[in-house]
């Protein structure tokens, strides 16, 4: 077959492309790590801020009206829709008093004093940015959801908004109720200390004169007065309800302004009730723009110049309201005088007397009638309007409403690196210029494959030889029996791939003596252990096997067979000794390391006889061109059926490029992936040029991954194929378990003299 380019590619098929795979797997799996790890640390510190959120649930009641609350009138609120309520709920004043809640604010402040400082300001505004509010559905529910970096701090903030404005709308519709309340409560101190000072004063008068009864006259002229003193009674309470509040009035337009309606603890009369309605509507209008429009807009200073109007109409009405009271308690006490005149000839002290009762009396009505009405708003508070009344609370949630991506990221950068670890392997395949198949060898070298050893690890070999009896499992002894391991486990598939590569030899070889090189292109592929393991397989076909060993260099073949190293070819081409004197038989084998039980185990090996190397002290290329070299050959090659000779790798020497002549061919062992195609094609041509034969190429350390080869022709178990019980499953039960007893065994007894020891 021709020789081909170095750039000769091949069609690759679905199979290949998956050993392609397998063999650069780690590149691929490191490649998709890296970038799904560097892709989750990237989204990991670029992600959001955390944030959470947390809803409360509010629901809306409509409340047609408001009953009396004093003085038997009352007044009508109308019904708020609910995306008023939704406004409401972001409106300055429910924002102001969650913030006050929350913390955010002091308390107390006023609006002036709140507006002036822009750190409240920011605190009220980022709240207020802080809360959405949406209805649900159809129904008449609102939902206040809160957002913060916290899920606390959002439970928080929804809970306070709920309860801001759920007071604001009790506050805001039972108003009245509240300042009557306050009212009344101060009247009745005030008419309880007069009470009990008129008291007082009638019974201190009554112990200094002595008196215990009443005239008639003195009764008449009492019920006459009487009856004058409780209007004046009356007037009074009204005019110091209407005092009370034109000085509550005045007090909101000199500063403390406000859109809430005018409360009076009296009637004051249809003129000033239609324009307190108007407050009220305005107040309403307030709150509905307060949401959208800042103070400063013109719609808003419209409104207030409107409100200013209508609380200083009612600054005139309660004024004029006033003057006419104060006319009629004028009136009345001239007619109480006037009677009091037409009297005079009653006692002087009964009508003191009864003066100081009238006052007791008057005081006691009025005391009667303020604690009549305040048990009415006691009531009226407990009946007090609740528009809006809590739903559900807020609650923390745990779980974030903008959750860091770094696990779709992380696993768009792992697709992304397998993607990018396929493309890096493609690259580096094709970079590779190493021989990875069958196909490739024989196209490139021109030279036939004669066979291929499948790759053999130390825990492989545990595996096998811990079914085998008398075999060791770790130590030199292993060593020695991986390296022959067609002599200690001929049964295995690796010893069926040497007796595979002795058929193929055979045939390539051809005539009875055949003298052939066994080498490779650099050191640790393997050519020693190929060519004692060659040696062992011919010998126990039957036929007569010398194994050479002229890697005078570094010779391992006397270790192999735990022999000496010396006398041994050295000497003989020396001609220190005959190189029959040097040779080292079965005996030897058998009084060496390896042992008679070790030597006996696998019949063949008596007909195999090794000439070690021995020990060079001159220069070994001038040795192997000796015709001391040329008369070992050919006196071996009468008395052998084969000669193997075991020579140094040839890119490193010249060894085997001045045997091979000398030889009917040379047998390349390469190791997959050790050395670039052209190394390899360099090693053929040397052989060639110096007028040597390659007779094939022997690739070893095959494994599925490395080659898509090994993988097809189903080879990548050592014991698919195998003689006895070690073809069956059970075998490999079997197998298995006697190789886990002899573990335990192994472990006792490291425990045993670990004891013995102590």
């Amino acid at each position: 077959m021709a020789n081909t380019s170095a750039a000769q590619t091949f069609e690759l098929n679905l199979e290949e492309y998956w050993h392609l795979i397998v063999r650069r797997r780690w590149v691929i799996v490191f490649s998709a790590l890296a970038l799904g790890f560097f892709s989750w640390l990237f989204a990991w510190l670029h992600q959001p801020p955390p944030m959470y959120s947390s809803s409360a649930q509010v629901k809306v009641e409509q409340q047609t009206d408001l009953a009396e609350i004093l003085l038997g009138r009352g007044g009508a609120y109308g019904y708020q829709n609910l995306n008023t309520y939704i406004s409401l709920a972001r409106s300055y004043a429910v924002m102001k008093r969650a913030a006050e809640k929350l913390g955010l604010i002091p308390k107390g402040l006023t609006d002036e004093e709140i507006r002036s400082n822009e750190d409240y300001l920011d605190a009220i505004e980022g709240l207020r940015d802080a809360i959405s509010v949406e209805r649900e559905g159809d129904t008449n529910i609102l939902t206040i959801t809160a957002i913060a970096a916290r899920p606390e701090a959002a439970r928080d903030m929804a809970q306070a908004v709920a309860d801001a404005l759920i007071a604001y709308n009790i506050e805001d519709k039972n108003r009245r109720v509240f300042e009557a309340k306050r009212f009344i409560e101060r009247q009745l101190k005030l008419v309880a200390e007069r009470l009990r000072e008129a008291e007082e004063a009638v019974q201190r008068y009554r112990e200094e004169h002595g008196l215990s009864t009443l005239s008639v006259a003195g009764d008449i002229a009492s019920k006459m007065i009487a009856d004058l003193e409780q209007q004046y009674r009356q007037e009074s309470a009204r005019l110091n309800a209407i005092s009370f509040a034109l000085e509550q009035l005045k007090a909101r337009l000199k500063g403390r302004w406000s859109y809430r309606a005018v409360t009076v603890g009296a009637e004051v009369s249809p003129y000033f009730d239609e324009l307190n309605k108007k407050l009220m509507e305005l107040a309403l209008k307030h709150t509905q723009l307060s949401t959208m429009l800042t103070e400063a807009h013109p719609e808003m200073r419209e409104l207030r110049a409107q409100a200013a109007d209508i609380l200083r109409a009612m600054v005139d009405e309660l004024e004029k309201q006033v003057r006419l009271s104060k006319q009629r308690l004028h009136d009345i006490q001239m007619a109480i005088e006037t009677n009091e005149r037409r009297f005079l000839g009653a006692p002087e002290e009964a009508l003191e007397l009864q003066r100081l009762e009238r006052t007791v009396r008057l005081n006691e009505e009025l005391y009667d009638m303020l604690e009549k009405r305040y048990q009415e708003i006691l009531i009226r508070e407990a009946q007090k309007i609740q528009e809006i009344s809590l739903l559900r609370p807020a609650m923390v949630s745990p779980v974030r409403i903008n959750p860091p991506r770094t696990g779709q990221v992380a696993a768009a950068g792992l697709i992304l690196g397998l993607v990018l670890g396929l493309i890096i392997a493609l690259i580096l395949e094709a970079l590779d210029t190493s021989i990875g198949t069958i196909e490739e060898v024989e196209e490139y070298l021109g030279a036939p494959v004669v066979g291929f050893l499948p790759h053999f690890s130390r825990d492989e070999a545990v595996e096998l030889f811990s079914g085998i009896e008398g075999l060791a499992t770790r130590g030199s002894r292993l060593e020695r029996q991986m390296r022959l391991v067609s002599h200690f486990a001929p049964r295995s598939t690796l010893a069926e791939s040497y007796r595979s590569l002795r058929t193929n030899l055979m045939f390539a070889l051809g005539g009875k003596h055949k003298a052939f090189l066994v080498t490779s292109a650099t050191a640790k592929e393997g050519k020693s252990t190929v060519a004692a393991n060659l040696a062992i397989v011919f010998a126990q076909q039957g036929a007569r096997v010398l194994l050479v060993d002229a890697d005078l260099r570094k010779p391992i073949q006397h270790h192999q067979f735990g022999v000496e190293r010396a006398p041994g070819l050295a000497e003989a081409l020396l001609g220190q000794l005959p190189w029959r004197r040097a040779l080292k038989r079965f005996s030897d084998v058998m009084l060496g390391h390896m042992g008679v039980d070790a030597a006996l185990m696998t019949p063949g090996l008596d007909q195999l006889d090794l000439l070690p190397a021995g020990e060079a002290n001159v220069n070994p290329p001038d040795l192997l061109a000796s015709d001391a070299m040329d008369r070992l050959l050919t006196e071996a090659r009468k008395e052998y059926d084969y000669v193997i000779v075991d020579v140094a790798p040839m890119l490193h020497t010249s060894d085997a490029a001045i045997l091979a002549p000398r030889t009917d061919g040379v047998v390349l062992v390469y190791f997959i992936g050790s050395v670039v195609r052209a190394a390899l094609r360099r090693v053929k041509q040397t052989i060639e040029s110096v007028g040597g034969k390659t007779i094939g190429v022997v690739i070893n350390g095959v494994h599925g991954e490395a080659s898509p080869d090994y993988a097809r022709y189903k080879m990548d178990r050592y014991y698919d194929y195998a003689y006895g019980e070690e073809a069956t499953r059970w075998g490999r039960i079997q197998r298995r378990l006697r190789r886990s007893w002899q573990k335990a065994r192994t472990w006792l007894e490291q425990l045993a003299r670990r004891r013995a020891k102590v």
